[in-house]
């Protein structure tokens, strides 16, 4: 299990993935997953006398791209995507990374004559003064909490689609009232507002009721967030997250976007939290089927799983469309206990062999501690 590798992720708008291929084929990164995904963002518009609602929730098509780098080369791979896609600009999209342990049968291999030469490499890390949010509801579920979250106007959520393993399959005839489609949705938010935006989830997503839902958080680093939460005709010059930006850099930090007053901050620090392990599995059918089979045995309770597209970007012979494979994604949120327990049996289970190109990825995760019966504790 190395432990030197940076997890990149980019949510990306449909019009910019055609720049952020090109890229990426210039890095010539070896392994990116992507998957498809949409941004929810809030329209102002009124009708005839004003009898039409002044705001709706709307969505645009995005694609979500996730590689694995070294993680010298994490701020200068982030910057080179932001540049080539003008990725800062309202509404195109997010990019962040969280430090990962990983580990792999065959190593991945970079280029990096190419990366230093195009990146170069970081200093030290960059700051995790982010917060990405994660929330997994029944399908139907997202679009209230995106509305919500949008009001609160602190960051512009990022939904995709995946089914769900484990509670439903305990229950016998009772597991038809809990769907196995899911909607996971992406709140990426500074330190400072999650447990605000945690305590405005709970209530809405009925998540503190068993088979209702689930939600984790993580520290990670954000450069560029999406802030546009608001299109339609444009009244001013500059746009708010125009404007929201340069008070970033005349501030020197982010701090002054609060929701709260630093008293209210403190008072929300304290709040209970869970220390939890996310793992993140890509494989094939069948070594998903493997790792899914051994986490439950050892103590895991739920899996949420989707599909992504594996493209390879360092042939510089073939175009990345003829070098794309169809991959299978397990994530599970488990105790450290149960972490210490399922090492052994996942190192035995031959996933990891020399040869292997399936991953695991694990991160340190929280969740909010009126959660914590519910997916993360070893069974008795």
């Amino acid at each position: 299990m190395e432990s030197n590798f940076s997890s990149i992720i980019c949510v990306a708008d449909i019009n910019i993935t055609g720049a952020l291929d090109q890229c990426l084929n210039d890095l010539g990164l070896p392994e990116v997953f992507i998957q498809p995904a949409k941004q929810m963002f809030l329209v102002d518009r009124r009708g005839f006398l004003g009898l039409r609602p002044a705001t709706r929730l709307d969505e645009s098509r995005a694609l979500l791209y996730r590689m694995n780098v070294p993680i010298e080369y994490e701020e200068g791979i982030i910057r080179r995507i932001a540049e080539s896609t003008d990725l800062k600009m309202g509404g195109r999209g997010c990019i962040f990374a969280q430090r990962i342990n990983l580990g792999r049968g065959t190593p991945l291999e970079f280029d990096r004559e190419k990366l230093d030469k195009l990146c170069g490499k970081s200093s030290g890390p960059l700051p995790e003064d982010h917060v990405l949010v994660t929330c997994i509801v029944p399908r139907g579920g997202a679009d209230t909490l995106a509305q919500a979250v949008l009001e609160l106007g602190v960051c512009v959520p990022v939904i995709f689609f995946g089914t769900g393993m484990g509670l439903r399959d305990k229950l016998g005839l009772m597991r038809i009232t809990i769907p196995v489609e899911k909607e996971i949705i992406w709140f990426i938010i500074p330190r400072s507002d999650a447990d605000l935006v945690e305590k405005t989830l709970i209530p809405r997503a009925r998540i503190d009721v068993p088979g209702k839902g689930f939600l984790y958080k993580c520290n990670i680093t954000a450069p560029v967030v999406n802030l546009r939460i608001r299109q339609g005709k444009r009244a001013h010059a500059a746009t708010m997250e125009q404007v929201i930006a340069a008070l970033d850099e005349v501030q020197g930090s982010r701090d002054w976007r609060r929701l709260g007053s630093r008293a209210q901050g403190s008072a929300a620090g304290k709040s209970k939290t869970v220390s939890t392990y996310g793992l993140f599995f890509i494989g094939d059918e069948e070594e998903i089927e493997t790792f899914r089979k051994t986490a439950m045995d050892n103590g895991a309770r739920g899996a949420t799983f989707c599909t992504a597209e594996m493209r390879s970007y360092n042939d510089p012979g073939q175009d990345h469309a003829m070098v794309s494979h169809s991959r299978q994604i397990c994530d599970i949120i488990i105790s450290r206990m149960v972490e210490e327990k399922l090492r052994d049996p996942l190192l035995k289970s031959g996933l990891f062999d020399n040869g292997r190109s399936c991953l695991l990825k694990i991160f340190d995760a929280e969740m909010p501690y009126v959660l914590r019966y519910l997916d993360t504790q070893p069974r008795e």
